[in-house]
């Protein structure tokens, strides 16, 4: 199963792209739809929100007033992370329970719009964020949804920011045109990068580094070497670490931990060792990164000996290694 966090600021087109993506096949699982249902009239959900914000956020019919929620929970940090903690936990649960129907082999998206407030993005094989600069976004609220200005910028400055949002990307889908260029840009991630990314996990295989890389959503490179690293540390067994590859200048994964993300010349590749300490089984590790979308290159690793196994990526956008190494026993 290919997992897929899908993200984006308010009015940035992730809607679009997440009813494009069910489209070609994926398994949809969307959050706003979730969320609606964790407070829906009658819900043990709606009582929560109702016992913590008061009874002006229900409507006359006893449905819940959005705008007015809205109004208390984007002005106010405390509000939002009271309302995140009664309906996230109610969300996690119905989404677990779709994806625990998904079919075998199936490209599972999770419609998130908080995928990086809430830190998810590491339990993902791929993170894709649809992007738009903050005043067009601004602009399309305005414009299609009738909001005042200053409710539109406190709405997008409540959210993380653009910065924040693309350095936790695996793939960028810009949305600063119209809706064709988006679909299109969509279908081209779908055919080029996830169906080979989804095929290759199925077949417990890396990419193939005979054939090009395709090129779309490649902005979300920025910062790759981190999120390698982030997603191993999400599934790893306890005690065992993730650092860079050392080699020479310009060799995969060779880049100083000082760096900056916009002066590294290479960003589509990364070499990592795991380090598995003496009371760890290395097997363990091993799976665990196969498990993050690295699968075995090989029978064995660097060195040729049983307890190193070398990993690549199997996403046909980048060029990962992994080796996996057990810690040197103290002298």
């Amino acid at each position: 199963m290919l997992r897929i966090g899908l993200t984006g600021g308010i009015a940035a087109g992730k809607s679009v792209v997440a009813r494009r993506l069910a489209d070609r096949g994926a398994v949809l699982v969307d959050s706003d739809v979730l969320a609606r249902a964790a407070v829906a009239p009658g819900s043990d959900g709606l009582a929560a929100v109702v016992a913590a914000f008061g009874p002006e956020i229900l409507d006359a019919d006893g449905s819940l007033d959005r705008p007015a929620l809205g109004r208390l929970v984007f002005a106010d940090a405390a509000a939002r992370e009271r309302l995140n903690a009664i309906v996230h936990p109610r969300v996690g649960a119905a989404a677990a329970a779709l994806i625990g129907g998904a079919p075998e082999g199936a490209v599972v998206v999770e419609d998130i719009p908080l995928l990086v407030e809430t830190g998810q993005a590491p339990r993902f094989h791929l993170v894709v964020v649809v992007d738009a600069p903050d005043t067009l976004r601004i602009d399309r609220m305005v414009d299609r949804r009738g909001m005042e200005r200053a409710d539109a910028e406190r709405r997008i400055a409540a959210q993380a920011s653009r910065h924040d949002r693309l350095r936790a990307a695996d793939a960028v889908l810009v949305n600063d045109r119209g809706v064709e260029e988006l679909l299109a840009a969509t279908d081209t991630l779908w055919e080029t990068r996830i169906v080979p990314y989804r095929d290759n996990l199925a077949g417990g295989r890396p990419a193939d580094r005979g054939v090009a890389r395709p090129t779309a959503g490649l902005a979300g490179t920025l910062g790759l070497l981190d999120r390698v690293r982030a997603k191993l540390d999400a599934v790893l067994p306890p005690g065992c670490r993730v650092l860079p590859e050392e080699g020479p200048q310009g060799a995969p994964g060779a880049v100083r931990e000082d760096a900056r993300d916009d002066v590294r010349e290479d960003r589509v590749r990364a070499a990592v060792r795991v380090v598995v300490p003496p009371a760890a089984d290395p097997a363990a590790a091993s799976d665990a990164v196969t498990r993050a979308g690295f699968p075995p290159d090989g029978p064995t690793g660097a060195g040729g000996t049983p307890s190193t196994a070398s990993h690549r990526a199997a996403d046909p956008a980048v060029d990962v290694t992994v080796t996996v190494v057990p810690e040197p026993a103290s002298a």
